[in-house]
């Protein structure tokens, strides 16, 4: 078969794929060009491989796609192609490296696009307002702005802000979770109750047993629910049953809330907050015997550290 009657198949495959979500379509595309060693063949088998989630071998053959081509054009598509799989596979310094030098190209909108989601995956102020700049210039607001906003809103001075412009673009683009997440942001007592009613409807037990603990604040009580439903849905992360039985033991005294902290906490080796427990059971029983547990935990914690 002829190369570029067999690009044409591997292409049409792809879409059939993609109608069908038939895994035996992708393959076949996929056999179809895994030896063939010109551009195009290269730049589809990438595609082909990112579909796939092989980000690894979509990374190759686009690197070895752009040492073949020529023109500009072809460079520029490979280089956004080779971006997404570098995002896709966390490299974001290399993605990001490609993205910016795709801005003054024929490719800007779809490469700022993707710029703004890599700032985002950094998880840093800076980048982030990068981002929030970057969609701000478009003519819509999307998803990726309200993350934007809601992240700036809780870990800059301009919190009321960035909040109400989330909220306003989550309730004109109708999406409940980032409308839940923007909500619960505040520190306000009637916002984050209707950030627990969102995430109930949403049927999304840790947000409801985050939205408890906010809450907790204000009506003591609802910490214990806040700890329950994670236990009942098996939900929350071993730090989140932590920080919670921990919460309630500094609220209410109670050792035995202290003590689940520290049974948890020893199976999933969280030696720090282990050596400051023991130093705090200390005060209430076996004196000795706990601060001994605490400079053992401690001893563990900063070897982990070197």
């Amino acid at each position: 078969m002829e190369d570029s009657r067999v690009l044409e198949r591997a292409k049409l495959l792809y879409e059939e794929y993609k109608k069908t979500r038939n895994i035996e379509k992708l393959e076949e595309a996929i056999r179809l060009l895994q030896d063939r060693k010109d551009v195009l063949s290269l730049n589809q088998l990438g595609l082909l491989y990112l579909e796939k989630g092989e980000n690894k071998k979509a990374i190759g053959c686009f690197e070895e796609a752009l040492k073949k081509a020529k023109s500009s054009d072809d460079k520029n598509i490979i280089n956004f192609n080779l971006a997404l799989a570098l995002y896709r596979e966390k490299d974001l310094v290399r993605a990001y490296e490609i993205l910016r030098q795709l801005s003054n190209t024929s490719l800007k909108t779809h490469a700022q696009r993707l710029l703004a989601k890599v700032c985002l995956s950094f998880g840093d102020i800076k980048h982030v307002e990068e981002a929030r700049a970057i969609l701000e210039g478009f003519d819509e607001p999307n998803e990726d702005l309200i993350v934007a906003y809601i992240f700036l809103g809780r870990n800059t001075s301009n919190k009321k802000d960035y909040l109400d412009k989330a909220v306003k673009y989550a309730e004109l683009l109708k999406n409940k979770r980032l409308l839940a997440e923007a909500l619960i942001s505040y520190d306000d007592k009637e916002k984050i109750e209707r950030a627990l009613e969102l995430f109930r409807e949403l049927k999304d037990v840790k947000g409801e047993a985050r939205a408890l603990y906010k809450l907790s604040y204000y009506k003591p009580e609802l910490l214990y629910e806040a700890l329950q439903k994670l236990e009942e849905a098996g939900e929350g992360t071993a730090q989140d049953k932590i920080k919670l039985l921990n919460e309630l033991y500094k609220r209410t005294g109670i050792v035995d809330f202290l003590k689940q902290a520290i049974s948890i906490a020893e199976k999933e080796d969280e030696y720090l907050f282990l050596a400051r427990a023991y130093v705090e059971l200390s005060k209430k029983e076996n004196e000795l015997e706990n601060l001994r547990k605490a400079v053992m935990y401690y001893e563990e914690f900063i070897k982990k550290r070197l």
